[in-house]
């Protein structure tokens, strides 16, 4: 691989301590039938194991993926791993509805476990807006319901910009690679400061 390639990589994995990589899971587009999209994100916060507790107990280390069945439909889902200790798993299905030379809009129906709980995560809206040069904006909208009391937990919200890496400094054995950097908003009713979090993610296309 490319000596630049690895060092926009080796950045995006080892951010400042104020990124603590919380949510922020999936996008509009679609992976394409037969197509494996994932996406990585390595909390400083396992990392970091000593100092203030503001430093390390914040946000997950987390897979995502998304299997193409169809050129409209995925089985995508995502495990993590709270910095604080928790571990969930979410799994479902993405339909992209709308689809156009600037934008994808996609619905999902899905389970959340953590905690011994499980959470449905409906309903869902993921979007991608699709810059010049490969660039995009993407994220989604979600509703996270308790299925155990039978509650609302709240809705979600993220957003990232998804920088391309140059398609002649990507190896052979992957389709593309990018770079996203964001803003999750966790599943509380507040929109305030303290609701939201730093996120980024590399995401590979297979």
């Amino acid at each position: 691989m490319h000596t630049l390639t690895k060092y926009i990589l080796l950045a995006s994995l080892l951010p400042s301590s104020l990124a603590y990589a919380s949510g922020g899971y999936d996008h509009g587009t679609p992976a394409g039938k037969g197509n494996l999209d994932l996406d990585v994100t390595i909390n400083p916060g396992d990392l970091y194991s000593g100092g203030p507790r503001r430093l390390y107990d914040k946000g997950q280390t987390y897979v995502v993926w998304g299997y193409g069945l169809t050129d409209r439909l995925d089985f995508h889902g995502y495990v993590s791993h709270e910095a604080a200790g928790t571990n969930q798993v979410y799994y479902g299905l993405m339909y992209n509805f709308y689809s156009s030379d600037w934008m994808d809009l996609s619905t999902a129906v899905g389970a959340r476990h953590r905690l011994q709980q499980v959470d449905a995560i409906v309903p869902q809206l993921l979007y991608t807006f699709k810059l010049p040069e490969r660039f995009e904006v993407a994220g989604s909208f979600t509703n996270v319901h308790n299925t155990n009391g039978g509650y609302g937990r709240g809705r979600t919200f993220d957003i990232a910009l998804r920088i391309p890496v140059p398609k002649d400094m990507i190896p052979s054995s992957i389709k593309d690679i990018k770079v996203a950097v964001g803003l999750f908003k966790n599943a509380s009713n507040q929109w305030n400061p303290s609701a939201w979090y730093p996120t980024y993610s590399v995401d590979f296309k297979f």
